[in-house]
């Protein structure tokens, strides 16, 4: 009986790498960085083609002094905070893609449904990493026609810091990698391949739900204080 359930099980793990493969564009080129001592990102500005602007701040452990050692792109993740400038109250959501990932493009539909599912509670943001991980000559012609094609709506973030972040996560396994982040700046989730819609939809439910909870208790604090 266990040897039965061990090959259930076995089977079960082979169909998961199997689909993880093929909803997920590897990157192999300048994004597997050797890992290096860098300083802890702080109030690094991201600036979208709405107008909208990303702060990112980068959370050390203890015992770390301010040039941390990067051990892992999931942990890096974690570490960050991200809120807008102006302080807008909604999850935020990054977006990391290429214009030539067929994964990321098959995912742009399911991620615009999410937006109109929440509206304004959640912020998604693209960010391109084409030249970023190989050579380019025209970068942001390259991502307009990639938007027109495709008809993405989101935000994208095209600036020159987007080159920090980047190197501070030491590059990236692969896209589309989707990070969500609290509407307060804390680290939520990430994804990584095109995941089901259903999934993405469960965390954002669960956290919104909290969120709403959370300022119901405040509301009740101030009005008995």
């Amino acid at each position: 009986m266990q040897l039965a359930w061990f090959g259930i099980l076995f089977s079960a793990c082979l169909l998961i790498f199997a689909g993880c493969e093929e909803s997920t564009q590897e990157i192999t080129t300048e994004a597997t960085m050797p890992e290096k001592k860098q300083k802890l990102l702080e109030n690094l500005t991201l600036q979208a083609n709405n107008g909208e602007t990303l702060v990112i701040n980068q959370k050390g452990q203890k015992g770390q002094n301010e040039f941390a050692f990067l051990e892992s792109k999931s942990s890096v993740l974690e570490d960050l905070s991200v809120t807008d400038v102006n302080g807008v109250k909604s999850i935020k959501i990054l977006v990391f893609f290429t214009t030539w990932c067929d994964p990321c493009k098959g995912i742009l539909p399911h991620l615009e449904n999410l937006k109109n599912q929440f509206g304004d509670k959640i912020a998604f943001f693209g960010i391109p990493i084409d030249d970023l991980v190989g050579e380019m000559e025209n970068f942001k012609g390259a991502v307009q026609v990639f938007s027109e094609e495709n008809m993405l709506n989101i935000p994208l973030i095209l600036d020159e810091n987007r080159v920090e972040l980047f190197r501070t996560l030491g590059g990236i396994e692969g896209v589309p990698l989707i990070a969500m982040y609290r509407e307060n700046g804390e680290y939520i989730i990430h994804y990584l391949g095109a995941v089901p819609e259903e999934m993405i939809e469960f965390d954002l439910s669960q956290n919104l739900q909290n969120l709403e909870e959370r300022q119901e208790l405040q509301n009740f604090k101030e009005k008995v204080q």
